[in-house]
């Protein structure tokens, strides 16, 4: 069963009770105690006929994954330890291809203006094979053989699912005509929240509820059901010893360059190679080193042996469970 649950699947659509909260037009109205029941509806697998496409789904029983990841700083910090995982699982490297585009604080209004504008840009090669392009437009970037594109929206305006539109459907459609896989899945990064007490009203957890809740009409109304929760893992790992006085931040919003980057990665791994290869990030030997930067304002945790398996647990339930959090 638990196999099953790995597999992709469309996700969960939020009942009409919930998309009526997403209606405020202030985020500030959020009533946490009636996010909570709603995202504890969420139901088993519905149908949600309402979506702007029907995605498609991971290419199951491939055994070859290209990937290309659109956003900014947070894919970055998803993404960093990535290779270690996939290097430590026994995957071969030549099977997989992962690639990054990024710009700091990059939004889905940000990413449609260089579409439009035929911007250049640089795709950097994170792990397995290189790709022909690696340079170019986003359109001639788009026009290879990727098995999953991954968006995401800014960490700022994640809470805010007017801010997706129009510039999310413009996507989808510019990724459908570019891409020369046309059965290729997309997919969401889901964000996680920032600290208590850092530049913004809410607490880390108020903020989840925000981003689950986007999260949630977002593969309801747009049809990206292959979410890839780091939010919820990092959530989760916020109600366990992992948490830390930076609530595993390295600056009060990116993440801690130690073992949050770790359980980022282990869901991401997780989310994508667990589905396709049949395979977790559970037992993963690698043990992923980082260094503090001068300007870091929080010091890392680093990555230990005693630690990684509540990392992998964290992923683990949040593949499982995107809009709920798991206490260990």
């Amino acid at each position: 069963m638990f196999k099953l649950l790995l597999r992709h699947v469309p996700l969960f659509a939020m009942l009409s009770a919930c998309l009526s909260l997403s209606a405020c037009k202030d985020a500030d109205e959020l009533n946490v105690e009636l996010m909570e029941k709603r995202l504890a509806e969420v139901g088993a697998h519905p149908e949600h006929p309402y979506s702007y496409i029907q995605n498609h789904p991971l290419p199951l029983g491939k055994q070859t994954l290209k990937v290309l990841s659109i956003g900014n700083s947070f894919t970055q910090d998803a993404l960093w330890f990535v290779s270690d995982l996939l290097e430590t699982a026994d995957v071969d490297a030549q099977s997989y291809s992962i690639y990054y585009v990024s710009h700091e604080a990059a939004s889905l209004q940000y990413w449609w203006g260089q579409a439009e504008s035929g911007t250049r840009l640089a795709a950097h090669h994170l792990a397995g094979l290189r790709m022909t392009q690696e340079s170019g437009t986003l359109a001639e970037l788009l026009a290879q053989d990727w098995d999953v594109i991954t968006l995401q929206q800014n960490s700022e305006n994640s809470i805010l699912y007017a801010s997706f539109h129009p510039y999310l459907h413009h996507l989808i459609d510019f990724i459908q005509q570019h891409c020369l896989n046309p059965d290729v899945t997309l997919a969401w990064l889901m964000a996680w929240s920032y600290n208590d007490g850092d530049f913004h009203p809410w607490t880390n957890y108020e903020r989840w509820l925000l981003i689950a809740r986007t999260t949630v009409q977002m593969v309801q109304e747009d049809g990206i059901d292959v979410v890839i929760p780091v939010g919820t893992a990092i959530q989760n790992a916020r109600k366990t010893t992992l948490n830390s006085k930076s609530q595993l931040t390295s600056d009060g919003w990116h993440l801690d360059t130690g073992i949050g980057r770790y359980i980022a990665a282990c869901t991401w791994v997780e989310t994508l190679f667990g589905a396709v290869y049949g395979m977790s990030v559970n037992g993963n030997t690698a043990l992923p080193q980082t260094s503090d930067a001068p300007s870091q304002r929080y010091p890392s945790q680093p990555v230990t042996e005693e630690n990684r398996p509540i990392a992998w647990q964290c992923a683990i339930d949040a593949v499982v469970s995107p809009f709920q959090i798991t206490p260990l």
